[in-house]
């Protein structure tokens, strides 16, 4: 989020002005300097550490309450209780996934800010409701990535649930890494865990398990 800066006007009176710095809000060296400074640690000491110092701007959890959805809301919620949830409401979830957001928003107190898709773009390019079945890329651009783009337009940061065992492509994932071009930073606290810490965190906290 850009910073909002005041410097002396001239003239005869002492007043300010307001200046505009339109510098990327993080940049690869903030990232490099992030991993290297939390290499090691435990994630909930560096969801501390980060969210405790100021050092992510305004930040929001990104969650699809999918089956280990639960570890990180609770891991992050106990250091940040007030932190938005950021939840994609498709319209096409099953009513297991609705009703567990529903739990887990009771059970944890979660401030869940639901994103849904555009009307005008609905009823212009899904008025049928059937996208999914013949472009699912399509229906996933409308209900999921263009509500989601203008939903964190207002953060600086987001945290994710990835891991790096949930593909190939995720293998060697970065706690830390930039959102794209966007200057927005993406923060991955679990990208190292394994299928078994999970496990075990989901009984050491007696957590509900996704339907």
């Amino acid at each position: 989020m850009a910073d909002v800066k005041t410097s002396p006007r001239k003239g005869s009176e002492d007043r300010t002005r307001d200046r505009i710095d339109v510098a990327p809000r993080f940049t690869q060296a903030d990232v490099i300097r992030l991993n290297n400074l939390f290499r090691g640690q435990d994630a909930a000491e560096v969801v501390t550490s980060v969210i405790g110092a100021g050092l992510l701007g305004e930040t929001g959890i990104v969650s699809s309450f999918g089956a280990e959805s639960a570890v990180l809301l609770h891991l992050v919620t106990r250091a940040a209780p007030d932190m938005p949830v950021l939840f994609l409401d498709t319209g096409k979830h099953f009513p297991e996934t609705l009703a567990y957001r529903d739990e887990l928003a009771a059970k944890l107190g979660l401030n869940i800010v639901n994103l849904t898709p555009d009307a005008e773009d609905l009823a212009a390019k899904d008025a049928t409701e059937l996208r999914w079945s013949y472009d699912p890329d399509g229906c996933c651009e409308i209900r999921k990535v263009k509500p989601l783009e203008k939903a964190l337009t207002d953060f600086d940061t987001s945290i994710t649930g990835r891991k790096g065992f949930q593909s190939s492509t995720r293998q060697g994932l970065a706690r830390f890494e930039l959102d794209g071009s966007t200057g927005r930073l993406k923060f991955n606290p679990l990208a190292n865990w394994t299928r078994e810490q999970l496990d075990a965190y989901f009984e050491a906290h007696d957590l509900p398990r996704h339907p």
